[in-house]
C-alpha cells in the first residue's frame, strides 16, 4: 500500500521549492507567481533507516531500497477554495487521496517574492488554510448526508458535522476507531493527521533555530482549527535545502563548512527537511519498517 503525503499551504509559500528539496532534485517548478503549479507533482522519498546498510552487508545483498512514502505538492490554496476558487476544487480531490498533510507556512519576508494577502502573517496565513480544509469538510458531508447513506454512517458523519460547524477538525472530535473507519471512504481533510511546516530564511534556518522554534511554539496555541494534542510541527529552509540538494556530496560538504555553523557540517543531514520530515512522517502515521526480499533469510527477517 503507497502511502500518500500532500504538501499544502496558501500560493508562494515554498510548496514546490521543498518539494525538489525533499526529492533532492528539481521537479516541481517553483516561480514567483500564484498558481505555478497546476497538476500535482508526485515522487518517492525514501524513510531514513540506519539499520539498513547493516542488513543488507548480513544478507550479502548487492541491493538495498529503502521503503518511501509518495509525496505530493499540489496547487496553492486560496479563500474560497471551499467553494471552488482558485484551483480549490482539483486541489481538493487531490488532498482527499492522501494519508497525511504538510503545511507549509510562510515565515519569512521577501518584498521580491509575491504574498497574495499582501503581508505575512504566519498565524492568519495558517488559518485561511485551515478554515478552507474545514468548510469543504462541512459541504462534503452536508452533501453525503442529503443521499441515501447507511445509519451507522449517516450517526458518525452528524457527529462530525456539528464537531465542524463548532470550529473543531473531525481528528479533534474523539471518533473512535470504528467511526473512523466507517467514514474511511469520505477522504476527510480535517480527518488526516497535520504537520505544519514553517519555512524559514537561510539565516534565520541556520543561526537562530532555537529563537524561532520558541516563536513558532507560540505561533502554534494561537492559530484556530488546529489540534495541538496531535498536530505537531518542524522548521524548514526550502530554498536553502533545494539549492544543497542539487550539489555533490563534496560542494555541499565546502559550502556548510564555510557557513560555520555550530554541528552543522557534520550533522546536516539531520536538520533537513528530507530526513527530518520523513521521520515525522512515519511517527505521525505510526509506519513500521519491514525488511525483505530474496537475500535474506526468514530468521534474518525484521
Amino acid at each position: 500500500m503507497k502511502v500518500k503525503v500532500g504538501l499544502v499551504g496558501l500560493p508562494n509559500v515554498g510548496k514546490s521549492t521543498l518539494f525538489n528539496a525533499m526529492a533532492q532534485k528539481s521537479i516541481a517548478q517553483a516561480e514567483n507567481f500564484p498558481f505555478c503549479t497546476i497538476e500535482p507533482n508526485i515522487t518517492p522519498i525514501p524513510i531514513p533507516d540506519p539499520l539498513l546498510p547493516s542488513i543488507q552487508k548480513v544478507a550479502k545483498s548487492t541491493k538495498a531500497l529503502f521503503a518511501t512514502i509518495e509525496l505530493v505538492d499540489v496547487a496553492g490554496l486560496v479563500k474560497g477554495a471551499s467553494r471552488g476558487e482558485g484551483l480549490g476544487n482539483r486541489f481538493l480531490a487531490t488532498v482527499r487521496e492522501c494519508d497525511l498533510i504538510i503545511h507549509i507556512v510562510r515565515n519569512y519576508i521577501d518584498d521580491d517574492t509575491v504574498h497574495v494577502e499582501g503581508k505575512v502573517d504566519p498565524v492568519s496565513d495558517a488559518e485561511v488554510v485551515n478554515l478552507e480544509l474545514l468548510l469543504a469538510d462541512e459541504a462534503h458531508i452536508e452533501r453525503r448526508l442529503d443521499r441515501n447513506c447507511p445509519d451507522d454512517e449517516r450517526v458518525v458523519l452528524e457527529k462530525v458535522l456539528k464537531g465542524l460547524q463548532d470550529g473543531l477538525p473531525a481528528r479533534s472530535i474523539g471518533l473512535s476507531d470504528d467511526e473512523a473507519f466507517c467514514i474511511k471512504s469520505m477522504g476527510l481533510l480535517t480527518l488526516k493527521p497535520v504537520i505544519f511546516c514553517f519555512n524559514l530564511e537561510d539565516a534565520d534556518f541556520l543561526y537562530s533555530r532555537n529563537e524561532v522554534l520558541e516563536q513558532i511554539q507560540d505561533y502554534m496555541t494561537r492559530i484556530k482549527y488546529c489540534d495541538l494534542s496531535t498536530d505537531t510541527y518542524t522548521i524548514a529552509s526550502a530554498k536553502l535545502e533545494s539549492e544543497l540538494g542539487l550539489m555533490t556530496d563534496a560542494e555541499r560538504q565546502e559550502y556548510l563548512d564555510a557557513l560555520d555553523v555550530d554541528d552543522c557540517s557534520a550533522n546536516y543531514h539531520q536538520f533537513l527537511s528530507y530526513h527530518q520530515l520523513s521521520l515525522l512522517i512515519k511517527r505521525q502515521l505510526g509506519l513500521s519498517l519491514v525488511y525483505t526480499g530474496p537475500g535474506v533469510p526468514p530468521e534474518r527477517s525484521r
